[in-house]
């Protein structure tokens, strides 16, 4: 194992978890409309005045801007007063990031770096080295972490439906829950939605490959790296174009990881019984909770990742001047 690669590994397991613990009550938001087989879903309501009362028609656009940040600001608000409630599955989902992306990045850097030897130039990768190597790295990690997420789905909906019947519910812990879903259903049921998985390997791949080529192409025109800020603001479009493709796939994975489908339906079997039962909105319900989430969960991954490699180059390069 190349220093460098754990270096990426380790950077980029830490961002995500720092990145996922903010923006974990719109994971919660998200998850629990995906798994809604019924047209309610879950959303955080604004009071009635402000619903009614502070209508968006007929309003400049500074007046738009203004209650657009009211109602934010509003739900922001409503999340740290019942955090408890969506921050229910927070356990799972850190394992779950701190594992992909330590994965995705040690793959990832392994799989760019033998590129950047064969290319024989360290100036980045092309777009088809960047798919490859974005592809490969989300195989392995969406595989090896899927157990997770299917622990991390049920316990998420769950501790929602408990705390909608006003009942007390009893926490389990993951390794609990997957041995649970282990003895119940098999190693089947912790595979459970790993075709939808696979599928959404083009989610990072394309969140990647926009990053990487964009990044590539202010530093061939500056001829400097880009800065972590940069890097966020990157991190997070790349994302944006990647859900927007995506998403539909999100909703699949949530239904199969509860078991909402028979056994016997693949991935496109749930995606046409979705749209002929349930119609094509069904598809993005939670849609506007995920994609917020997403960009500011890439944009911080993609900031913090940054600033710690940056450090770490900093540490190794005063280290190697002492000892010298």
């Amino acid at each position: 194992m190349s220093d460098k690669n754990i270096l990426h590994a380790i950077s980029g397991g830490l961002s995500g978890l720092v990145s996922m613990a903010v923006t974990y009550p719109l994971v919660t938001l998200s998850t629990t409309a995906q798994a809604s087989d019924n047209l309610e879903t879950v959303e955080v309501k604004a009071p009635e005045n402000l619903e009614h009362d502070e209508s968006m028609d007929g309003k400049s656009i500074p007046g738009k801007l203004k209650l657009l940040l009211k109602k934010v600001l509003f739900r922001v608000v409503f999340l740290i007063k019942n955090s408890k409630k969506y921050y229910s599955g927070l356990e799972s989902a850190l394992i779950g990031i701190v594992a992909v992306n330590f994965t995705y990045y040690y793959v990832y850097s392994l799989v760019s770096n033998y590129f950047k030897k064969y290319n024989r130039i360290n100036n980045g990768l092309n777009v088809k080295q960047s798919l490859i190597t974005g592809l490969t790295a989300g195989v392995v990690s969406r595989i090896i972490t899927n157990p997770i997420w299917v622990a991390n789905t049920r316990m998420t909906v769950k501790a929602h439906k408990f705390d909608e019947a006003g009942d007390e519910k009893k926490n389990s812990s993951t390794l609990k829950v997957m041995y649970d879903i282990f003895k119940d259903e098999g190693v089947s049921g912790l595979f459970s939605g790993i075709g939808p998985a696979l599928i959404l390997v083009t989610s990072p791949m394309i969140q990647f490959t926009v990053f990487e080529q964009l990044k590539n192409f202010i530093s061939r025109l500056r001829h400097k790296e880009i800065s972590s800020k940069e890097a966020l603001l990157l991190g997070s479009f790349g994302k944006l174009v990647a859900i927007l493709v995506t998403y539909p796939y999100y909703t699949i994975r949530s239904r199969m990881h509860l078991n909402m489908t028979t056994k016997n339906e693949n991935s496109f079997h749930v995606l046409f019984n979705m749209i002929k039962k349930e119609g094509v909105s069904s598809l993005y319900r939670g849609m506007n909770a995920k994609l917020l989430q997403s960009v500011l969960s890439a944009g911080l991954i993609f900031y913090f990742k940054e600033e710690m490699m940056i450090l770490a180059n900093y540490l190794t390069i005063r280290y190697n001047r002492k000892s010298n």
